[in-house]
């Protein structure tokens, strides 16, 4: 075994090796950007984000209560934009659910 000989090999196989790596995390990266990953009872749902930015990037909805959907409201207005209103499932918040529409309708309702 000739290490000289080997070298090029191993090289080529460690850039190979980190330029998937950057393709992987650069698309990971790309839809941690642009979506929500959103749990619910029907299971896993892809919403696209209202403002591109890191914040609840995966959210399991299946326990959430009216005060957890106050406190993601930039998430409960992304479910309402992209009409999966299905991932609102609590009748506590038919309340919620208006207003979120509102604001939504108030916001995109020209686009």
């Amino acid at each position: 075994m000739n290490i000289t000989s080997d070298l090029p090999q191993f090289a080529q196989l460690l850039m190979s090796r980190f330029f998937f790596g950057m393709i992987v995390g650069a698309s990971m990266l790309y839809v941690a950007m642009h979506f929500h990953v959103v749990r619910g009872k029907q299971g896993v749902f892809l919403v696209s984000k209202i403002s591109n930015n890191l914040s609840d990037v995966y959210v399991d909805t299946r326990e959430f209560s009216l005060s957890d959907w106050q406190q993601h409201k930039p998430l409960a207005a992304a479910i309402m934009k992209s009409n999966q209103t299905q991932l609102l499932e609590d009748s506590s918040l038919t309340s919620f659910r208006s207003s979120v529409s509102g604001l939504v309708d108030g916001l995109f309702g020209d686009r």
